[in-house]
């Protein structure tokens, strides 16, 4: 082998902490980077979670505010018709025996109560669905 002088390990020693020090501050540089992704990400996380928490609250106050709409159409809508149910209890007469009048009137009370119900909760289902899309 060849023998080597003091100059060439003092080289050889800079290479080395050179070499040591690139590695190094590459890699706090990329590890400062990484943490500042991770805290940004987390940030934004805790903001999406909180905007997905007030649309969960949305959701349920709208949901809540048209089930009592349509549980009090409803209402409405056996309270009209509750009186046509027994003829005894009414002033109106009897209907005939047909569903429909020449001039496209029902005459059937529970075929008429019916078709409201069915109305309002196809009603209250296009409002739902309107609402719901609109929480943003």
């Amino acid at each position: 082998m060849f023998p080597l002088n003091v100059t060439t390990y003092i080289k050889l020693a800079i290479c080395a902490v050179l070499l040591g020090g690139s590695a190094y501050f590459g890699y706090s540089f990329e590890h400062s980077r990484l943490v500042a992704y991770k805290t940004s990400v987390e940030t934004a996380g805790k903001i999406q979670q909180a905007k997905n928490e007030q649309i969960i609250k949305e959701q349920q106050v709208t949901t809540e505010r048209i089930t009592n709409d349509y549980k009090n159409q409803l209402a409405r809508v056996r309270s009209y018709y509750s009186g046509l149910h027994n003829p005894s209890s009414s002033s109106m007469s009897t209907p005939s025996d047909t569903l429909v009048r020449v001039n496209g009137y029902t005459t059937d009370p529970v075929f008429a109560e019916l078709c409201a119900s069915t109305t309002s909760q196809t009603v209250a289902l296009q409002q739902f669905i309107q609402e719901q899309l609109g929480i943003k």
